[in-house]
């Protein structure tokens, strides 16, 4: 009797598992080991880049320098070639990797009761914000304290300079990097350090891996994906929150190398597309293409340093998310660097949801249960 061959399912291709449940809740060294399989040259660099972002992700800085110099070894010559692989992987010094090696391990300790923290419209007592945008008291083991921009568009934990000093952040004194934001601002520098501990409320960060750049305070997603079920309101944010009753508009914590984003299915004016959701954009609704124009405005004086002579168009139109319908006004920046979303097989415009929605929604953050939410108030 012959015994029938037996085939072997082709592996799954690494983006493909990563998207899968498994890969989803895959640890770091589930990752790598799933790219060490991948020998093909270029997608085994494509799956090792995707690893040292997850290693930022998860602030894994002690793994990064042995990992982050086999890389540039095995695919040498690929990364001197390509500007961006360039930049990325001239972003330590062996200082900077000899820091970070000796680091201790990232843990996250987080407090067991509800706690109710007041998010402020300024930077200090001493400071209007001319924009108002959520600030939450961050301390720091060493008695010091500052405010920082609560940003969901915000990948990373950002401090700036003279709170790092307060702080006792240990700076990578060769490190750098540049970095972009949505408003059209490039090439902006920062250093990268290490915060042996900061808290928010009663949960304590020790051992963060965090940019260090000239601009405001911003407590990033990196690190509010790890504060446990959170519930962020115009007023509050409150740790340990009651479960939602209900979820309007489901939200996707999305991963793409090393930026991480809370995006929202939506339809803008009868086209599909993804909203993300950012508190730390000052407006309603911003759009990376235009609509039926309403009217063209200076933007005035901008929080964020921008140009004083950028202008933005505003436009009517309806936004159509799972759970609800308005009628509203959205503002498109021409310079704005909103990045595209993969929606149905092809890359569209984005929306950002900005922190004066937050008059009508509440946000609902449960990332590790992957049950999040943006429900209409009332």
């Amino acid at each position: 009797m012959n015994t029938p061959e037996r085939r072997h399912e082709p592996e799954q291709d690494f983006y493909q598992w990563l998207e899968s449940d498994q890969g989803r809740k895959a640890s770091l060294a589930q990752m790598r080991q799933r790219c060490d399989r991948v020998l093909e040259a270029s997608k085994s660099l494509d799956c090792s880049v995707s690893v040292v972002a997850r290693m930022f992700e998860v602030k894994a800085a002690n793994q990064l320098p042995d990992y982050y110099r086999a890389i540039k070894r095995k695919h040498a010559r690929a990364i001197e070639a390509d500007p961006e692989l360039k930049a990325l992987f001239s972003m330590f010094g062996a200082q900077s990797l000899s820091t970070l090696k000796t680091t201790g391990d990232f843990t996250v300790k987080r407090t067991s009761r509800r706690e109710v923290l007041r998010i402020h419209p300024y930077s200090s007592d001493y400071f209007i914000a001319q924009e108002v945008l959520p600030f939450i008291d961050v301390d720091a083991v060493n008695g010091h304290s500052a405010r920082f921009v609560l940003d969901t568009g915000a990948p990373q934990t950002r401090v700036n300079q003279d709170t790092a000093k307060l702080m006792g952040i240990r700076l990578l004194t060769d490190s750098q990097y540049a970095y972009s934001t949505f408003y059209g601002e490039r090439d902006l520098s920062a250093r990268l350090g290490i915060l042996d501990a900061i808290k928010v409320g009663g949960s304590e960060f020790r051992n963060v891996l965090v940019f260090v750049s000239d601009r405001d305070n911003l407590l990033g997603l990196d690190l509010i994906s790890k504060l446990g079920r959170l519930k962020i309101t115009r007023k509050t944010l409150e740790l340990n929150s009651a479960p939602p009753a209900r979820c309007e508009s489901p939200i996707v914590y999305s991963r793409l190398d090393i930026n991480q984003r809370l995006v929202i299915a939506a339809r803008l004016d009868s086209r599909a597309t993804q909203a993300i959701v950012d508190t730390g954009n000052v407006d309603y609704l911003t759009s990376a293409s235009p609509g039926d124009q309403v009217n063209v405005h200076s933007a005035g004086n901008w929080p964020l340093n921008v140009d004083e002579k950028q202008r933005y168009q505003t436009f009517k139109g309806v936004l159509k998310l799972p759970g609800t319908t308005l009628a509203t006004t959205y503002k498109y920046y021409p310079d704005f660097t909103i990045p595209p979303s993969w929606v149905l097989g092809r890359y569209v415009p984005s929306i950002l949801m900005g922190w004066r929605a937050f008059d009508d929604f509440v946000l609902h953050l449960d990332i590790e249960a992957g049950r999040s939410c943006l429900n209409k108030i009332g």
